[in-house]
């Protein structure tokens, strides 16, 4: 589907647009007293805004109106465009999304639901397409390019699902369809794998989503020239102005764990504001509703002392543009009325922003119609968590002597990069021994979908816990279950507490005290409120903290280390990954 400016069902409505644009009958909502930002010359100007069918019908000059907002000297900016989200990280359904979202200005999202594709392959895609369709937010989707992340092939992980060109082909030319999500498994295209080279060519018409952490030099003009167009993973600024040199967009990332916005802001100028984007990627609701979504983003790059209109213009018209939605972007006759009300929080926008009102196609937001909305249940496994029963014995590491060398995973916070290193830890009984005084933990994936019994345990360093675990089923991108703690008995009664909620996120002291999120969504999302789930996730919170934990988001953190696309060191149900190197290494490196 082709987002046109200005598109009309027939000449008809054409000629009441015109007429309307005229003055030459009362316009329905006009919004007066209003400084309005022109996102084609960067200033802020004043005059009428005139809506007529959810559509900006003219600007500047004084209407007449049915109904007129006296917006007291308040600026008016487009609505704001997420440029890159996976909803089901949100841990809520679409609708629930738009309830948290859409109050926080955000009026448009790209949604890569690589998620539910993991779990549930391609009837996760169908059910997302149905989930968005009928939300007064506007949620487009790109298709999932690599499930699972790597080539299976390789077997470094289990998905729940794998999902060819074939697979995919048919979902072109759908209207909620923008093209291929982020093409994560770069050293697959790289290096020619033939699945990968047909879904590139088949979307070539459409948008190609990138994901190249650390991607430089003759790699990346090949990732380039294979048609990518954005990557949302830079987190140097060196790394991200040598993406946009070669014609990458660059997103810039705030989610509740990979947080790039204080390192990629300087990037943001009045060139560069046409061509880079902002996206929340993973961001809970907790943090949506305490701290905004993409206006979160937006408050950051304010107090950093961006130009105002730069940032407002990168918020929406530059990500309207990256993905061809031509009706949005822009208050201008022709476009949506996707209006954000703002204003200073205090006599400088250096201060930061007051979000005053959202403005949806026309209409007001009220959060109390939101709640109404409902997104259908997808029709899934009569189980989440499909494995055989754990034992003690799955989080064992195997060594001999008294004591061994051995790897690392070494988490860097607020980062879904990683660290590899070394330490000598005590064998006991022939296995690896952890030691959470010097913050070297067990860590745990269970492959959870189609009960194959594949479970790998490995050493982790960076959570503090002292004495407790922590159990989820969201586990990017294959979504097992993935546990840490600081002794495998602690892991194996998380573990068990998860299986009985049967998906979701747990958290266990040593002194029993417990808290879970159940999530019976595909093991990943609820239909709860966002009030319930940030409620829930405060719970958690706190006793991740009870049990040390030192990590500000602990949850999505440890998720995302069992992804094997991100450096540098990874584990899965299938081991230990070496993701520069692109393969399976052992935790023992030496054991005298």
């Amino acid at each position: 589907m082709i987002h046109r400016k200005s598109t009309f069902p027939n000449a008809a409505a054409l000629g009441q647009a015109i007429a309307y644009a005229r003055g030459e009958m009362k316009v329905p909502l006009v919004i007066r007293n209003a400084q309005w930002l022109d996102v084609f010359s960067g200033q802020f100007r004043t005059g009428d805004l005139a809506i007529a069918d959810g559509m900006i019908v003219g600007i500047g000059e004084s209407y007449e109106g049915e109904h007129v907002w006296d917006a007291q000297g308040l600026y008016a900016v487009p609505g704001f465009i997420d440029s890159h989200v996976h909803v089901e990280s949100s841990l809520m359904t679409p609708a629930r999304f738009q309830e948290a979202a859409l109050p926080s200005g955000t009026t448009t999202a790209i949604w890569d639901p690589h998620e539910i594709a993991n779990v549930l392959g391609i009837e996760g895609i169908h059910w997302a397409l149905d989930a968005v369709k009928d939300l007064l937010i506007d949620i487009h989707v790109m298709v999932p390019s690599c499930v699972p992340s790597t080539n299976p092939e390789l077997e470094f992980e289990s998905s729940g699902a794998t999902l060819k060109a074939a697979d995919i082909r048919p979902l072109i030319g759908h209207p909620k369809v923008l093209g291929l999500a982020e093409m994560m498994n770069f050293p697959g295209l790289l290096h020619r794998d033939a699945d990968i080279m047909q879904k590139i060519m088949d979307f070539h018409a459409l948008r190609l989503d990138g994901h190249c952490p650390g991607l430089s030099g003759k790699d990346l003009n090949a990732y380039a020239v294979a048609g990518i167009h954005s990557c949302h993973e830079s987190t140097s600024l060196h790394e991200a102005r040598e993406k946009l040199s070669k014609g990458i967009h660059v997103l810039i990332r705030e989610g509740s764990c990979a947080k790039d916005a204080d390192a990629l802001l300087p990037l943001l100028d009045a060139y560069s504001s046409a061509t880079v984007g902002l996206c929340s990627d993973d961001r809970n609701p907790l943090d949506i509703l305490e701290e905004g979504h993409i206006s979160f983003i937006i408050n950051k790059a304010l107090e950093s002392e961006r130009h105002p209109a730069d940032i407002f213009r990168a918020a929406s018209f530059a990500t309207a543009r990256l993905y061809g939605l031509h009706d949005r972007g822009a208050l201008a006759p022709g476009y949506l009325a996707d209006i954000c009300l703002v204003e200073p929080k205090g006599q400088h926008w250096r201060e930061g922003m007051r979000l005053k009102q959202v403005i949806k196609k026309g209409q007001l937001v009220d959060a109390a119609q939101l709640q109404k909305q409902r997104s259908p249940i997808p029709k899934s496994r009569p189980h989440n968590l499909n494995l055989p029963q754990p034992r003690i014995q799955d989080f064992a590491i195997p060594a001999v002597g008294h004591e061994a060398t051995v790897r690392v995973i070494e988490v860097i916070p607020q980062q879904i990069l990683t660290r590899e290193i070394h330490a000598t830890l005590k064998v006991v009984k022939g296995a690896i021994q952890a030691d959470p005084k010097r913050d070297i933990l067990k860590i745990a994936v269970l492959e959870r979908h189609h009960r194959r019994g594949y479970r790998f345990a490995a050493l982790v360093h960076g959570f503090g816990i002292q004495s407790g675990a922590i159990a989820t089923s969201i586990n990017h991108d294959s979504h097992n279950i993935i546990a840490v703690g600081s002794s495998d008995e602690l892991i194996l009664a998380a573990v068990e507490d998860l299986i009985r909620i049967d998906g979701g996120i747990v958290v266990r002291s040593a002194q029993g005290a417990t808290a879970n999120l159940p999530l019976p969504i595909a093991g990943l999302m609820t239909d709860s409120s966002p009030l319930e789930v940030a409620e829930s996730l405060r719970t958690l919170k706190a006793l991740t903290r009870d049990i040390g934990c030192v990590l500000s988001e602990p949850f999505l953190q440890l998720s995302f280390l069992a992804l094997p696309v991100i450096p540098s060191l990874k584990i899965t149900d299938r081991g230990l990954i070496d993701v520069q190197a692109f393969c399976k290494v052992p935790v023992v490196l030496e054991s005298p």
